[in-house]
């Protein structure tokens, strides 16, 4: 962008304006300008190209803005015909090319106020030079004049901005005066003064009205000029934390900088942001009177979010900065009050990062060491379930082989009792046929007794009373062998949840009895499992 065509078009902007008594963005908003200055179009198509000029606007302006930009800042040339370089012309189309043309002589002038004619909408008063007593006539619009702050009275200093202008009906020259101000430190101070006293006592700059400055903004209004390093030291200060930073340009210097202030606060009402900032350098007392200004202290009170006002200043603080929310001395601090809640938050996050991580690795270390402790418990004992499982193998080995002996003995015992059972049988087989041959030979005993006299009754109950302690003895014996039968019987062991290995209905005991892969039956309390040998494993 051409910032050198940019504020040319702007004074030819605020000249305009003064001859219309209207504000400069109802010429052209500053956008527009920016927009002109940077594509510098050269014909009516290129600047009707450009968004907010439409054939009124150019039936009115086209043609100046075109002069600016194409003769170097001539805003127009003498409307000669170049085939009829002698024709006349009328006095209005003089007076028109004059009246802009003089737009070029803006000036300040300063003198006393020594006459002044209000009216409804503009005023007329007459400035003096204090040395020599020349007299020039002058006029401000009642919006420029109330916007001033300043009351007119007779006989006060001021100092006036404007540009020349000749009246058309009557021919008569007058100063077009766009802003007022008052000469002299102790003129302006009292005003200051004054101002102050009445803007506290309406509670305007009051500290019970301030806002807080939001945390982590992100959306910024900047309103300052673009010239000079304020811009550049604020934004090299801000930070990168992903602001949206909208910014107006105005001018910051004088009494004459209130219009754009007014027109840039009043824009940036409409605009989507979360705190605005409103700054300049430092200056002196003097050149910061547009901060002091009524109308403009209003407006930042009234702004519909906090301000944070960065104006560098002596002694008194700006009026402006007193009705923010927040006062900084320079945009740098203005910028890092932005973005000290954002700096501080990350902060906190590697803070607690670095806790964080450390906790973890703590954590992890504690786990580390607890698994090493669980892994020494756990071996040691596995290690001793181990030695208790070698115990009791070692016991069920020898259990198992005490069962085998012990069934191997049951065997022999039944073997042998059944051997003592057949024998009693015969015994008492053999007893019965003594007692049939004993009968036989009592009978022949008895005979023998009667031949001899004796009672065959008394020896027949000595010979019973023998045979009957006989039979007792065998009886005893009997149920001797079927005890021992009882303890041997295989049924008992099975009861007692042992079983029988068999191969061909011949019972196991030795290992080295069978082979891998031969049919093996093992016979427990309610039936038999059959099954195939695949390994042997023989105890030692």
């Amino acid at each position: 962008m051409d910032n050198n065509l940019l504020q040319k078009l702007k004074d030819w902007r605020r000249g305009a304006a003064n001859l219309e008594g209207v504000e400069a963005f109802q010429v052209f908003a500053n956008t527009v300008l920016e927009n002109i200055a940077e594509l510098k179009p050269s014909n009516r198509d290129e600047i009707m190209a450009i968004k907010g000029i439409k054939d009124k606007k150019f039936a009115k302006y086209g043609e100046e803005v075109l002069g600016i930009i194409n003769n170097n800042g001539e805003y127009s040339k003498l409307p000669v015909n170049e085939n009829q370089t002698n024709k006349p012309l009328s006095v209005s189309r003089y007076l028109d090319f004059l009246n802009r043309e003089m737009v070029k002589l803006r000036a300040r002038i300063q003198g006393e106020i020594s006459s002044i004619d209000i009216r409804e909408k503009v005023i007329y008063f007459s400035l003096k030079d204090s040395e020599d007593g020349s007299v020039i006539s002058c006029l401000i619009w009642k919006s420029n004049y109330e916007i001033s702050g300043i009351k007119f009275e007779a006989g006060i200093e001021v100092i006036l901005e404007g540009t020349p202008d000749v009246y058309k009906s009557t021919g008569r020259l007058s100063f077009k005066t766009s802003s007022v101000e008052l000469v002299g430190e102790g003129a302006l101070k009292k005003a200051y003064d004054q101002l102050k006293k009445k803007l506290y006592a309406e509670g305007l700059l009051s500290k019970e009205r301030k806002r807080a400055i939001p945390t982590f903004p992100q959306k910024i209004g900047v309103i300052t000029s673009r010239q000079g390093a304020v811009l550049a030291d604020f934004l090299s200060n801000i930070g990168n934390y992903g602001f949206k930073i909208i910014m107006i340009d105005s001018r910051v210097e004088g009494q004459s900088a209130v219009a754009d202030l007014l027109l840039a606060v009043r824009t940036m009402k409409k605009k989507d942001i979360e705190v605005l900032v409103i700054m300049r350098g430092g200056g002196s007392f003097e050149s910061l009177q547009s901060f002091n200004n009524e109308f403009l202290v209003r407006e930042i009170a009234s702004f519909t979010v906090p301000v944070i006002a960065a104006i560098g200043h002596d002694k008194d603080a700006p009026l402006v900065s007193l009705a923010a929310d927040f006062e900084v001395s320079t945009p740098s601090i203005a910028a890092t009050t932005l973005s000290k809640s954002w700096k501080e938050a990350i902060m906190l996050l590697e803070k607690h990062e670095d806790k964080i991580v450390g906790s973890f690795e703590k954590k992890i270390a504690d786990v580390e060491q607890s698994i090493r402790r669980s892994m020494d418990v756990i071996y040691r004992v596995s290690n001793s379930i181990i030695e208790k499982y070698k115990i009791i193998r070692n016991k069920i080995d020898i259990s198992f082989q005490n069962f085998k002996n012990n069934l191997s003995n049951t065997g022999i015992v039944i073997d042998n009792s059944f051997r003592r059972t057949v024998f009693g049988f015969k015994s008492l087989l053999s007893a019965t046929k003594q007692k049939s041959e004993l009968k036989i030979s009592f009978s022949v005993f008895q005979r023998a007794l009667v031949d001899n006299g004796v009672k065959v009754d008394d020896y027949m109950k000595i010979s019973i009373d023998g045979f009957k302690l006989l039979f007792d003895k065998t009886k005893q014996n009997l149920e001797n062998s079927e005890k021992n039968i009882s303890h041997g019987n295989p049924e008992r062991q099975l009861n007692l949840g042992y079983s029988i290995a068999t191969i061909e209905g011949k019972i196991i005991r030795n290992i080295d009895n069978v082979n891998v892969g031969e049919n093996i039956d093992l016979k427990i309390v309610n039936g038999v499992i059959s099954s195939e040998i695949k390994n042997i494993n023989k105890i030692n």
